[in-house]
């Protein structure tokens, strides 16, 4: 259930591929700024890791000089530059960050469908979303998501 969706694993391979050359940067550059492997640069960009993590991919958006989100979302739609352009809630960002603390032992980490998901959540006029809030919606979608309702 959390794990990307085989486009979305492209997505991200070729957004870290554009990031990195954007920057002049080789696959040995991005390894030893983002203190990983060659090997793992190659397969993300290949689309052949499936599940990065968010504790690499954020090492990897930093040496990237950008986000997590931008190295997830779909670089060539329209939605893309909307969400780009919109700032990441900061309930949503401290939910993220802190995930360890929020999510029960059972529960999986947020992959990056459900982040986006969660990302494109209005929130009311009246009050901004905490972390706690998005993971309320997260639960919930999981819950549908498992019950295909």
């Amino acid at each position: 259930m959390n794990d990307p969706t085989p486009s979305e694993v492209i997505e991200l391979g070729q957004n870290i591929r554009r990031l990195r050359k954007a920057r002049d940067m080789n696959q040995g550059d991005l390894a030893k700024k983002a203190n990983t492997q060659i090997t793992t640069i190659s397969l993300l960009e290949n689309g052949q890791n499936k599940n990065p993590g968010w504790d690499l991919l954020q090492r990897l958006a930093d040496a990237l000089e950008t986000t997590v989100h931008e190295l997830a979302l779909p670089h060539s739609s329209e939605v893309h530059t909307q969400r780009v352009a919109r700032a990441l809630p900061d309930g949503l960002k401290a939910l993220i960050e802190h995930q360890d603390d929020h999510l029960g032992p059972s529960e999986n980490r947020i992959s990056l469908s459900e982040s986006n998901w969660l990302r494109q959540v209005p929130e009311p006029e009246c009050w901004e979303f905490t972390a706690a809030d998005f993971l309320i919606l997260l639960r919930q979608f999981r819950f549908l998501v498992s019950t295909k309702i």
